[in-house]
């Protein structure tokens, strides 16, 4: 039981430690031998977690009277300090590489630069409008639990990738996830299944999976063409990409 408890732990603070900037020490005190692949199973639910704090803080900034897109302002800027904006620094390297670079190896280069381009700055500007414009438009429709949603399956999204993509780099932290362990990854997808039909009506829960989907598949062919696989800031790319899927089917079924 102690064991179990322990390996639970371990892959909490795995998930958490990749997926936020939370303090984990008080958690690290429990875990026992932390794998991140392991811990894949818990990628829906941090997920959920990232997306209805969003919302709470969102919904909180509403009820002091904010108006709607300032309230959705302030959700996701407290989103970005959350998760570190992980995601988006990624989706900014990746837009750098692609449009900066005439070959595999200059793209991947530029994609390693810290600094960030033109080509990369549009695209966080464009993405982060785009978020809290949706986040404001679904204000009055349970947010809370709509915005779990996106969330969840944007980080279901990066297993998608991981699954079906070879490495661009094998050096990378992305590349040491794989393989990914069978049971863990049919796990998520369970997780994600039942979870998802706790939030909104299962043909709408089907719309958001197919969005998702073809979010992954597209990525997925366009790294395979421009990089020769996937790295970890194409992973990024992918779960914004696939969350302003998700807002934007919502925004479109709620209205």
């Amino acid at each position: 039981m102690l064991l179990n408890f322990r390996r639970l732990a371990a892959d909490l603070l795995a998930a958490l430690g990749l997926f936020t900037r939370l303090p984990l020490g008080w958690l690290a005190r429990w875990a026992s031998d932390v794998s991140l692949r392991r811990s894949i199973w818990l990628w829906p639910w941090v997920g959920v977690a990232i997306g209805g704090t969003t919302a709470l803080l969102t919904e909180l900034g509403f009820s002091l009277h904010f108006p709607p897109f300032i309230a959705a302002l302030c959700g996701v800027m407290a989103q970005l300090l959350l998760t570190g904006a992980l995601h988006e620094d990624g989706l900014a390297d990746m837009a750098d590489g692609l449009g900066g670079g005439s070959t595999i190896e200059k793209r991947l280069e530029i994609m390693r630069d810290s600094r960030i381009g033109t080509y990369g700055a549009l695209a966080l500007i464009a993405c982060i409008a785009l978020r809290v414009a949706c986040i404001a438009a679904l204000i009055p429709y349970r947010l809370a639990l709509l915005l779990a949603l996106p969330g969840m399956l944007s980080r279901v999204s990066l297993l998608g990738l991981l699954a079906s993509t070879p490495a661009a780099r094998k050096d990378g932290l992305a590349a040491a996830l794989l393989p990914l362990p069978k049971f863990p990854l049919w796990l998520a997808g369970v997780i994600t299944l039942l979870t998802g039909a706790l939030f909104i009506p299962l043909h709408l829960l089907a719309a958001s999976i197919a969005a998702v989907m073809l979010v992954v598949f597209a990525m997925r062919r366009l790294v395979l063409s421009k990089l020769g696989g996937f790295t970890g800031d194409t992973l990024g790319a992918t779960a914004i990409l696939s969350e302003l899927a998700v807002l934007l089917l919502l925004v479109a079924s709620y209205r």
